[in-house]
């Protein structure tokens, strides 16, 4: 994965987070990430996962989306399916931070 890949991706995820965090539910914080990057010129990369979104949800998004593997989305369907929005923000603010540390 290209430095700027990540970049992109920490950028996603952290503004997902703070969206998250102010109370805005998981899906329409989602697409309204999803509706940001495409207007930086990403949009064909983030398609798929718009799409995905609409038909399964949440965190199959974030899987299509590439934005996190198979093993942090079964532990992020679990912290979403507990209604608590801080517990997903900060979920989802550790995976960004996670991220980060691995572009290093």
């Amino acid at each position: 994965m290209s430095r700027k890949d990540n970049e992109g991706k920490v950028r996603l995820l952290r503004s997902l987070a703070h969206h998250i965090h102010r109370k805005t539910p998981a899906e329409e914080a989602m697409t309204a990430c999803i509706e940001a990057e495409g207007r930086g010129g990403r949009h064909r990369q983030w398609r798929q996962a718009g799409e995905i979104l609409a038909s399964d949800g949440f965190v199959p998004a974030l899987v299509a989306g590439q934005l996190v593997g198979d093993e942090a989305a079964a532990v992020l369907e679990i912290v979403a399916a507990s209604g608590d929005h801080r517990n997903l923000a900060a979920a989802i603010t550790a995976l960004a931070d996670y991220l980060e540390q691995q572009a290093d």
